[in-house]
């Protein structure tokens, strides 16, 4: 059993990676090339963007779909469409072509994502299922991490079109792996019943939840949103001022900022299998993403208070070496919460309030740049992460 569980995360990690590629792609040279796709730099933010907004409602339908049809059709249903949106890319020449395919692509990543963290849930026993879930995830960072040199690699190379090129068969390689990863399942491994959640009506099942579900969204939602929202958005903006000062960076600000951007999924690829050791080790899933939410509030208040290159560093990596503890916690919180026949519509509203917390970060961080500063924003983000803490304080195991 335990072969088989791993055997699963990776298969569904690389999946996952390769369909992932043509996204990635997009963020490491789209900024600088927009001419590349036929859009003009002004429609940048909203192409790049299009897809998390899709999956604030796409999520939780993805996981309603998991759960009503099983898991492994709208899985594959979502590698097809993440195929398919590849070749768009690489087909589209202008804004309205490309946004299109952009709204498939977050649907995809709502099928994607929601149904992967599902299944492995399901298949794992509440005793290994935090080491399963670290695996999994770690298996994600890696594979999103070498996403981005390759990204990086090929662009330079091949350009954008010879980049996707060899991203579109890369995607279909990808659904290959899905259907041989998932061929194992059987008709109990999809989360439960049909029929319990359509005798009792989806809502009505949904209103019976234990309202103690809505911490761990909280965590991830302020999480998000101070992490991969506020911060990462605005990191290069703040070395870039930082720079203007003599002397204050002996490192090219582009190659600072790739560094501390890699140090972030490294961070979460070495911590993920850890942190579920612990989780399974304690039991504590709120203590844990306690300890992550701490760390992390340390970070901002250092970014708040610092000035120069040594509090940046340090801010980002304890920002990160935090994320890379309390993610997995949420994870395994809310598995550990949601009946199986609701697990995918469950997994979906954790992971819409992180999209939702990523989407309004980078807005609500540039507002207060043009305002009242960077720190007022990382001083802004350490508030709400300090909220987060007196939430899981007051939270009953």
């Amino acid at each position: 059993m335990r072969s088989r569980r791993y055997a699963l995360a990776s298969g569904l990690a690389l999946a996952y990676s390769l369909a992932l590629l043509g996204d990635q792609m997009l963020y490491v040279f789209l900024p600088s090339h927009p001419g590349a796709a036929g859009i003009a730099a002004a429609s940048l933010g909203i192409i790049l963007s299009a897809n998390r907004f899709v999956r604030l409602v796409a999520n939780s339908l993805g996981g309603l779909l998991s759960d009503r049809l099983g898991r492994r059709r709208p899985y594959l249903l979502g590698m097809g469409l993440a195929l398919a949106s590849t070749a768009g890319y690489l087909a589209s020449g202008s804004f309205w072509p490309l946004l299109v395919w952009r709204i498939v692509w977050g649907i995809a990543f709502a099928l994607i994502s929601v149904g992967g963290v599902a299944i492995v849930l399901d298949l794992a026993a509440a005793g290994v299922r935090g080491r399963t879930v670290g695996t999994y995830q770690s298996l994600l960072q890696l594979g999103t991490l070498l996403g981005l040199v390759l990204s990086g690699v090929l662009t330079d190379l091949l350009g954008y079109r010879g980049t996707l090129a060899v991203y579109v068969p890369l995607a279909a390689l990808g659904l290959v792996v899905a259907v041989w990863a998932l061929r194992a399942l059987g008709p109990g491994d999809h989360g439960g019943t049909r029929g319990v959640t359509a005798g009792l009506g989806t809502l009505a099942a949904l209103r019976r939840l234990d309202p103690r579900l809505l911490a761990p969204a909280y965590v991830n939602f302020t999480s998000l949103f101070a992490g991969s929202g506020v911060l990462m958005s605005t990191l290069g903006v703040h070395l870039t001022q930082l720079a203007a000062e003599p002397g204050a960076l002996a490192v090219p600000v582009a190659s600072l900022t790739g560094v501390l951007l890699a140090a972030r999924r490294l961070a979460g690829m070495v911590e993920a299998p850890l942190a579920g050791h612990v989780l399974d080790r304690l039991g504590a899933r709120r203590l844990v993403a306690a300890v992550g939410v701490l760390v992390s509030l340390g970070g901002f208040a250092v970014l708040a208070a610092g000035r120069g290159v040594g509090p940046i560093v340090t801010g980002v990596v304890l920002v990160a070496v935090g994320e890379g503890l309390l993610h997995p916690a949420v994870v395994v919180w809310t598995g550990d919460g949601a009946p199986p026949q609701l697990r995918g519509v469950v997994m979906g509203g954790l992971a819409t309030a992180g999209d939702l917390g990523a989407a309004l970060g980078p807005l609500v961080g540039y507002a207060l740049l043009e305002t009242a500063g960077l720190r007022a924003a990382y001083a802004l983000c350490a508030g709400l992460l300090l909220s987060t803490l007196l939430v899981l304080k007051g939270v009953r195991s």
